[in-house]
């Protein structure tokens, strides 16, 4: 073989060496999924030949796969391969790719870091490709506030909630019922703040605590991963009690039903009771005795004693009392009689008349008799004047009773022209009241 040959020979058998090496097509990559998801970490290699890939976990040197035989026992993992042509159809069979894939199914946080994909080459090829675990929100128990905190009314109450998860999560907080928190303002009064998540992240700190900051404040934690968390915190506020009534006096009518108002304002909740003349008022017979609760506002109750058909013996002073292991307080009221109002007689009207018409003044008087003569002299009036006879006897009238029927009298249409005698005796004194009523009415006026 001559040195030319030779030298045509080694040239042949590197380059077959060269083609024969393997390559990556491109990274891994990173791959983020949420816990109990699938992530799948893909290597694609070119020219694999007859070589093999393997997976290892970087982190602890453990071998999980070589070729396609998984070697780990956990069967949350697995290694699949895939043969594919490049995109130029044209080239060789040793252009071909062929993408090995490792399945990690059910993940666990622990399944967080880099995996790396080895060739058995000489030298060794290798890539990492590394997972990212997400996990949802959870409220530890450690650092977190237990189920109900309890504080006397101005202290200073602080509501922790630590919450862990990936990416690290947003703490906020809310009032269960309303939404809005109440806090001290800038002058410190308490004002509602619809912002506090903003504020107070895993801490809420109210300062000077107010009764009317009492219930049940909800921590809640979220991230990028559903669903989001909560936890309960009942927030309860200690103070002294107090009673008051809205009305001190009561009046009311005998034997109607009368109730009897307390307020009361306490936590812990008190022993509420009725007493009259140191004697303890129980329900039954004509008491009743109601209690009742605000539906919002834990700290405040109504009492309401109601006392049926009040009678003498039922009046006087009444005092509700309201004990607790902070303190007792007592509230007072009387109750009185007032007499029933009864509607006026027909002698009660026709005296206060005739008390009223001897206050009035003499033009009243002397306007009263004019209208009388001016009604009594109305041409109309007398035009109207009938002789109507009921039951046979004759009467002057000026309105006609409908009810009464008409009798013609003959005697009397007998003679138009004849005055009867009975009349010109009615037509004198009739003229005789007009001459007497002129007169009055002029006298009245010179006095």
């Amino acid at each position: 073989m001559t040195v030319g040959s030779w030298k045509r020979l080694v040239s042949f058998v590197a380059g077959i060496g060269i083609v024969d090496l393997p390559s990556f097509v491109q990274p891994i990559g990173n791959v983020t999924a949420a816990i109990g998801k699938e992530a799948v970490l893909p290597c694609t290699i070119r020219k694999l030949g007859n070589h093999k890939v393997g997976w290892i976990r970087v982190e602890d040197k453990t071998i999980l796969s070589m070729g396609q035989r998984t070697v780990t026992h956990s069967p949350r993992f697995l290694v699949t391969l895939e043969n594919a042509k490049s995109k130029n159809q044209s080239q060789s069979r040793d252009e071909e790719e062929a993408t090995s894939r490792l399945h990690i199914r059910q993940l666990r946080e622990a399944d967080r870091g880099c995996y790396m994909c080895q060739l058995n080459t000489k030298p060794m090829l290798s890539q990492l490709g590394c997972v990212d675990v997400l996990v949802p929100p959870d409220i530890l128990s450690t650092g977190t506030s237990e189920g109900e905190v309890s504080v006397l009314e101005g202290e200073n109450a602080t509501l922790s909630c630590k919450a862990s998860g990936r990416p690290t999560p947003r703490v906020l907080w809310r009032r269960e019922k309303s939404g809005f928190i109440l806090m001290r303002g800038l002058h410190d009064p308490l004002i509602p703040d619809f912002i506090v998540d903003n504020q107070s992240g895993e801490k809420l700190e109210l300062t000077r605590v107010d009764r009317r900051q009492m219930g049940a404040y909800l921590c809640i934690a979220k991230n990028e991963v559903p669903p989001a968390v909560s936890k309960r915190v009942y927030l309860r506020v200690n103070f002294p009690p107090s009673a008051k009534v809205p009305n001190q006096l009561l009046s009311s009518p005998l034997d109607t039903d009368v109730s009897l108002i307390c307020l009361i304002e306490a936590y812990p909740k008190t022993i509420n009771l009725w007493t009259r003349k140191e004697q303890v008022i129980m329900s039954g017979g004509r008491y009743e005795i109601d209690e009742r609760g605000h539906p919002d506002e834990e700290w405040k109750t109504t009492s309401e004693l109601k006392i049926r058909r009040l009678e003498k013996t039922d009046l006087g002073e009444y005092t509700c009392s309201a004990s607790s292991s902070m303190g007792k307080a007592e509230a007072t009221l009387r109750v009185y009689e007032i007499e029933r109002a009864t509607p006026p007689t027909r002698t009660t009207l026709a005296n206060s008349n005739k008390s009223s018409n001897r206050g009035k003044s003499k033009f009243a008087q002397v306007t009263t008799i004019n209208r009388i003569f001016h009604q009594m002299s109305t041409p109309a009036m007398q035009k109207s004047t009938a002789k109507i006879v009921y039951s046979k006897h004759m009467t002057t009238s000026t309105t006609v009773d409908p009810r009464a029927p008409f009798i013609k009298d003959k005697k009397l249409f007998k003679n138009r022209d004849t005055p009867n005698v009975r009349n010109c005796a009615n037509a004198k004194k009739l003229s005789g009241t007009r001459i007497y009523a002129v007169c009055l009415l002029f006298f009245l006026t010179l006095r």
